[in-house]
């Protein structure tokens, strides 16, 4: 059992359980699997252990393993699914020597019971049932135990009749039955009977088999010991009596020194105290197992780091811890008799436990570890009954909030650099070239002007007036055109167009012919000469040249389809 103490990397295919299993040996790591189909069934919309092939019947997307706990909805006898179920694995998978098995539920009274008390003849108490969850059952021994000359006899009745000062004795391999018993002189004389003989967990309830029955006898100090590889005999240790010679100190440096973890090793103790002191090693090996594996128990945050006050500190682990077992002991425990088995662990309770405690925290200070506050797991425990019964713990639930308020508040004003900024280097876009505009200078539109008003006024013919445009600004264009060339070359705004004047009659294109060929020429001279400043094309040939040129009254200009300004890209 417990087999999360020496696996890591555990999970569900199918199935099929798998985990990376420690070996007793050398301590290594090896790969292991357990079919659970072969050893878990389904009973009417429950895990039933002594059962098997549950995953055929279960619900497929609600199969998951949450630490060693398995959930499912299973098929219920009318075809519907039940609410969803859950086993806790470590009750029954054990790592024996580096390979995954799984541990049937036996007979012992030693092993898969917890809080047995007992009411003069009556014996009650928790046993694990066909579900993987305990179950309150009792036996009134009066009727198998009887007094003989002043002895416990089998198969004997009514031993209360003649006796007195009854209890039970638990050590590490039996369950006595004690008292003062009278003889037949009326002599009362001390008596004891192991009860683990005969008295047995049939599949979840406490019965009575004769010593000629064959039952298991398997006893929970070689079971942990066993199923526990590397440091299980420092667990089972920590569930000793006084009369073995092993010491607490020697488990503690056992454990510490195998997993090299001080929060692995509290969890494993307080798991073992509270174990021994409601007399349930099952429950102690557990809990142990799921504080170890727990990631915000005992270590301390920056929050709990924060508080100087050890009351204040105390009160945030004692809600921790005690809301982490109260959970862990809700889902071993059947839900119909949580109230229930919480008085039976209740009445059992050893108050010593905080001597126990004492114990380790003195080695965790020599250690210079101060990682268990100082609080009282009796009260604590005192309190998980409480709220098993029914009751709400106030102050755990206040302090739980407070803490996670802190917790939100520092995040929210905890500072955070920022991240450095994001360099992008876009590669630069290849810019089509693009033809450049003759720009008409202040002459050539005075000559545009005059021209048309001589046509008004004198009546002189078109031909005339386009006649003298060229010869007015036959010396002064090439200067004046290659000005605005250079400007727009070094600047990054494309230059505007000037807008266009009223196309003119057709007349003006015939007869001004000559005069357009010689403008022509002094244009495509100039603009080969500035190639690299401008991008109207170098080629004089008419042919070509006459494809975008248009006359304008009787003046050549060159048109252009204008696109948007280029915003300039950040690098």
């Amino acid at each position: 059992m417990a087999f999360s103490l020496t696996s890591k990397q555990i999970e569900l295919r199918g199935s099929w359980l798998v985990a990376s299993v420690r070996k007793p040996e050398d301590g290594s790591w090896t790969f292991s699997r357990l079919n659970l189909n072969e050893h878990i069934g389904n009973n009417n919309g429950t895990f039933d252990i002594t059962m098997d092939r549950w995953h055929n019947s279960a619900q497929e997307w609600s199969v998951h393993l949450r630490g060693p706990y398995l959930y499912a909805r299973l098929r219920t006898i009318s075809g519907a699914y039940a609410e969803e179920s859950c086993i806790n694995l470590d009750l029954f998978v054990r790592n024996r020597d580096g390979v995954l098995e799984f541990q049937q539920l036996g007979d012992s009274l030693l092993l898969y019971t917890a809080g047995l008390t007992l009411d003069n003849a009556i014996l009650r108490g928790l046993v694990v049932g066909r579900d993987g969850k305990f179950h309150t059952s009792e036996i009134d021994l009066d009727e198998y135990y009887g007094n003989i000359g002043g002895k416990f006899e089998v198969d004997e009745r009514h031993y209360s009749r003649s006796g007195r000062n009854f209890s039970l004795q638990r050590d590490s391999n039996s369950l006595r039955l004690t008292g003062e018993l009278q003889d037949y002189e009326g002599v009362h004389h001390p008596a004891e009977i192991d009860l683990s003989t005969c008295v047995v967990n049939r599949k979840g309830r406490l019965s009575f088999s004769k010593p000629a029955d064959s039952i298991e006898r398997e006893h929970w100090t070689s079971v942990v010991a066993e199923q526990v590889p590397v440091f299980g005999p420092a667990i089972a240790g920590l569930h000793r009596s006084h009369d073995e010679s092993r010491t607490e100190n020697q488990c503690y440096y056992e454990i510490a020194t195998s997993t090299n973890s001080a929060t692995f090793t509290i969890g494993v103790a307080i798991g073992a105290f509270i174990g021994r002191a409601c007399e349930s090693p099952i429950i102690g090996t557990v809990l142990g197992a799921a504080l170890s594996n727990s990631a915000d128990v005992f270590v301390e945050d920056q929050i709990a780091n924060s508080i100087e006050d050890p009351h204040a500190r105390s009160q945030i682990q004692e809600a921790k811890l005690g809301s982490f077992v109260s959970e862990a002991l809700r889902n071993l425990i059947a839900t119909e008799q949580t109230t229930a088995a919480a008085e039976f662990l209740s009445a059992s309770f050893n108050p010593e436990i905080d001597v126990w405690k004492k114990g380790l925290t003195a080695w965790l200070e020599k250690q210079n570890l101060n990682l268990l506050a100082d609080l009282s797991l009796y009260a604590t425990m005192k309190k998980v009954f409480k709220q098993l019964q029914g009751e709400t713990i106030e102050e755990w639930q206040n302090t739980l909030l407070e803490v996670e308020s802190l917790k939100q508040r520092t995040q929210t004003l905890e500072f955070k650099p920022e991240d450095p900024p994001v360099v992008i280097v876009e590669e630069p876009e290849v810019v089509e070239p693009e033809a450049a505009e003759a720009p008409e200078t202040a002459t050539e539109a005075e000559a545009s002007n005059e021209a048309e008003a001589t046509n008004k006024t004198d009546g002189t013919s078109e031909l005339d007036a386009a006649d003298k445009a060229p010869e007015t600004n036959g010396a002064e264009a090439p200067a004046e055109a290659a000005e605005p060339a250079t400007t727009e070359a070094t600047t990054t705004e494309p230059a505007k167009a000037a807008p266009a004047p009223a196309p003119a009659p057709e007349t003006s294109n015939t007869a001004s012919s000559s005069t357009r060929a010689s403008f022509d020429k002094s244009v495509h001279k100039d603009v080969s000469k500035n190639g690299s400043k401008t991008n109207v094309p170098s080629s004089t040939n008419p042919n070509v040249s006459t494809k975008r040129w248009h006359s304008v009254i009787g003046i050549p200009v060159w048109r252009k389809s204008w696109s948007r300004p280029r915003q300039q890209r950040v690098v």
